[in-house]
């Protein structure tokens, strides 16, 4: 059981790497070497921003789902604090783009097909954790966590790439303190999904 959710944890971190990568590629050009030349770089950090700014507005609405779902109080605490971490983050994300026009939350960060892809994921999501038909119990709660973990995992990293090209110190202060936030949650959560729904 443990090496099965393991390796669901480890495909879902190399499918998102590889999104990202594909992303990235499909709205930039880079030079030979695949090292981007200045231009290049905030094209690559805009697609960035507008990824975490997409994934930081949407995750809030799970808030509702959330809401009505049974779940220990551990969990509900954890999953609160993500959901206001979130809603905080896109807020300061949208102020932050108004006083630096170099940081874009506004551009395409995936490809038509990646969207679509995105969005049939979603589906399944929802219809997985709708209230009284959808999944209840541990079951609900490890795939909901598991969903935070993978997400978490995502965005820690790509904050650490962005922090690497970023080179405005407004924006980059942002981006470290960012990845700092999101590399505690990841914790968090982590140690949460150990103690209680791994087995050890």
């Amino acid at each position: 059981m443990l090496i099965a959710i393991q390796r669901a944890i480890l495909v879902g971190f190399l499918a998102t790497a590889l999104l990202l990568n594909l992303a990235a590629c499909s709205h930039l050009s880079c030079g030979a070497n695949g090292v981007p030349d200045e231009k290049g770089a905030r094209g690559q950090l805009s697609v960035g921003y507008s990824l975490l700014y997409q994934e930081a507005d949407g995750i809030p609405k799970l808030k509702w789902i959330l809401m009505f779902k049974e779940k220990p109080e551990d969990m509900g605490r954890v999953t609160h604090d993500l959901v206001d971490y979130y809603q905080n983050l896109a807020s300061t994300m949208r102020g932050l783009s108004k006083q630096y026009p170099a940081m874009r939350i506004d551009v395409a960060a995936m490809s038509e097909i990646e969207i679509e892809e995105r969005k049939a994921i979603g589906e399944d999501l929802a219809k997985d954790f709708v209230p009284i038909v959808g999944k209840t119990g541990v079951e609900f709660e490890r795939e909901a966590l598991l969903m935070f973990y993978n997400t978490l995992n995502e965005q820690r990293h790509l904050t650490g790439v962005m922090v690497r090209l970023e080179n405005d110190p407004g924006l980059k202060k942002f981006l470290e303190t960012t990845n700092a936030q999101l590399e505690a949650h990841y914790r968090e959560v982590g140690a949460l999904l150990r103690r209680r729904y791994f087995i050890q």
